[in-house]
């Protein structure tokens, strides 16, 4: 992020590499994406937040299922999440900012960036929510039920939901709120819908690699239910994601770049 090393940790990160190719079909599928899906916004999920931490980066994300779910999150810091969506399930999130514990008041216009990605890591749609001490909330833009020949649409978070697997939930809160209401926890709450009963995939020929990167199994969804912690350790992120028929396509650097460059701000703000 910084070629100088400014304002970095001195000490060393660790860097993730994700390499995934999707195989081809073992017939021809349907060449245009479906025309009709519920577009409207779902109500969001109501009922008792769980706390749930997230983790620091892609590899150590922390699965989260339907419902509602509690983290803190610091000024400059990112957390990691993935949900885990079928065949045929359509996802929905609407993020919330709690209250702040301090005496500070002012306005900041984008203080939570909320960022969805696709099994391969492809950007799929992003909410930004403003902040000024009191409870905000923001939701992603609706999305379509998970399908193959989603790839066909011409607008581009219908294009990205067309494959199943783990969908991440990247949260950033910007480090100017440390400005105007110190550098402590602001509470997040995530709240999760999944609509839709989960279908049979296409038939591929052949396996992803990695194996069942699209795909949603039993022990995906009792790891949704059940959660596990995020590893504490910083993390940098470059993707290389491959779609199609062994094709391997250079996409989303720039966003892994955003997402180095603000946990590099992360460590000059002091943020854990």
């Amino acid at each position: 992020a910084d070629p100088d090393g400014a304002g970095t940790s001195p000490a060393a990160w660790e860097l993730e590499l994700a390499a995934v190719t999707e195989p081809p079909l073992e017939a021809a599928g349907a060449t245009n994406a479906p025309r009709e899906w519920n577009s409207a916004s779902p109500e969001p999920v109501a009922g008792a937040a769980r706390r749930r931490a997230g983790g620091v980066g892609f590899a150590q994300a922390t699965p989260l299922g339907e419902g509602v779910w509690r983290d803190d999150i610091r000024p400059g810091a990112t957390l990691f999440y993935k949900v885990p969506v079928d065949w045929g399930q359509q996802v929905s999130v609407t993020a919330e900012l709690g209250s702040s514990s301090g005496t500070g008041k002012g306005f900041v216009a984008a203080a939570l960036d909320l960022d969805l990605h696709n099994p391969a890591r492809g950007p799929v749609a992003d909410v930004r929510v403003s902040y000024d001490g009191g409870q905000k909330a923001g939701s992603l833009p609706a999305l379509p039920p998970v399908a193959h020949a989603n790839r066909h649409a011409a607008v581009g978070r219908v294009a990205a939901m067309r494959v199943a697997g783990s969908y991440y939930l990247v949260a950033h809160l910007a480090a100017d709120v440390a400005d105007d209401f110190g550098t402590g926890p602001v509470p997040l709450t995530l709240r999760i819908r999944l609509d839709g009963a989960a279908q049979y995939g296409p038939a591929y020929a052949g396996e992803s690699v990695p194996e069942g990167v699209f795909g949603v199994t039993a022990a995906d969804r009792e790891a949704a239910a059940e959660g596990t912690d995020g590893d504490a350790a910083a993390m940098r992120v470059l993707a290389v994601s491959g779609f199609g028929a062994g094709s391997a396509l250079l996409l989303g650097l720039g966003v892994w770049t955003v997402v180095a460059r603000r946990r590099a701000a992360s460590w000059r703000d002091g943020a854990v």
